[in-house]
């Protein structure tokens, strides 16, 4: 349901803190994730996130003028996280080393799976929602880049084959690797297994070994 009331000024005369709307932004988004993700996007009212995040609704209004607006922020929220990491991953010695780390995270950090509930939502509202539909979609194209350029770069120091074709390999490695996160989320499968099957999938399809060559 959208927020129909309009977003209110800040009192004038009044010099904002930078710092602080920030923390406040940060704490309505928390809150909206903590609801979103217990009560889904349209029972979980603004009271119950100001509530939540320990503001009034009409300051929450002067942040986020709807639901929309509070789902496009959590959905940049989501794939910054997610960008970071692709960069953790980049950021190891060998791609089975970031691979392996990387999974370890998604399938044992609770708060990661509980961003996979929400995302499972927020793919939910954009079928049926526009305005979110291109959010997610952005979003989507942004993460299939980074890996791209992830593959790329391993491919280039040997890790990858050359006939692997960079977009093709990131669209599905993206495809698994969120089939995985949305059934773990619900307690599907034992994650310890289900994560070294996936990293050893990609490895084999794409990979030429554990070890950086020399």
């Amino acid at each position: 349901m959208m927020v129909s009331t309009a977003p209110r000024s800040p009192a004038s005369g009044r010099p904002a803190n930078p710092e602080a709307r920030a923390q406040r932004r940060e704490n309505i988004l928390a809150g909206a994730f903590r609801c979103f993700v217990r009560k889904g996007f349209h029972a979980a009212t603004t009271a119950e996130i100001s509530a939540e995040a320990g503001v009034s609704v009409a300051n929450l209004y002067q942040y986020f003028p709807s639901k929309d607006h509070l789902i496009k922020a959590l959905i940049q929220a989501d794939l910054a996280i997610d960008l970071e990491l692709v960069r953790m991953v980049d950021a190891a010695d060998t791609l089975a080393e970031g691979l392996e780390h990387t999974t370890r995270m998604l399938v044992t950090d609770p708060d990661l799976l509980s961003g996979v509930r929400l995302r499972l939502e927020i793919l939910a509202e954009a079928g049926r929602n526009p305005v979110i539909a291109e959010e997610v979609r952005r979003a989507a194209a942004q993460m299939v880049d980074a890996i791209v350029q992830l593959i790329v770069r391993r491919q280039r120091a040997g890790e990858v084959r050359n006939d692997v074709s960079p977009e093709t390999a990131a669209e599905l490695i993206l495809s698994m690797y969120d089939g995985l996160a949305s059934r773990l989320a619900f307690g599907g499968g034992d994650p310890a297994v289900l994560a070294r099957a996936a990293d050893q999938m990609i490895l084999t399809s794409f990979g030429v070994g554990r070890s950086p060559p020399t």
